[in-house]
């Protein structure tokens, strides 16, 4: 009996995750290394500070390049998407700062700022891929989650 072309298809569709799953998969992975960063001694927040940093370079860096392009095509004139990629870039400049601290001043400041970093992801969860997943449709989404999945922070740092 052939194998029909579209069931091998669907079938290597599935191996990879929606772009707006890539993501959510992220924020899960990034809200656990922040709770533990939260609840460590300030010598394993030191040890800890380099894999906050790249994941959250490594996230922002996948959503910018593949997610919020792909997007922004389909999308104009949005206020809640203008609205989190400002944030976004906020976000960035004081990371950007942190990372110029050192000792306890970076780690205190790095614990404060999460906060700020869980808050825009549970908005993005909740405005923007939403509105995602209405604006791309389920085989772009693919699309992008494919090409996201191996740049994703989950894949590269762990």
């Amino acid at each position: 009996m052939p194998i029909h072309l579209s069931f091998i298809a669907r079938s290597i569709q599935l191996l990879y995750m929606k772009a707006t799953d890539v993501i959510r998969r992220d924020h899960k992975a990034a809200l656990e290394l922040i709770n533990k960063y939260k609840n460590a001694s300030q010598e394993e927040r030191e040890e800890m500070t380099a894999q906050i940093f790249d994941a959250l370079d490594t996230h922002e860096m996948m959503e910018d390049t593949k997610f919020y392009t792909a997007l922004e095509d389909v999308v104009e004139d949005n206020a809640a998407l203008a609205e989190l990629v400002e944030e976004q870039a906020e976000l960035t400049e004081t990371m950007s700062r942190i990372k110029a601290m050192e000792g306890v001043e970076q780690t205190d400041a790095l614990a404060d700022a999460l906060d700020t970093v869980v808050a825009h992801a549970q908005k993005e969860e909740k405005e923007i891929l939403p509105l995602a997943e209405k604006a791309l449709g389920e085989e772009q989404l693919n699309e992008i989650g494919e090409e996201m999945e191996p740049i994703s922070a989950v894949a590269l740092v762990g």
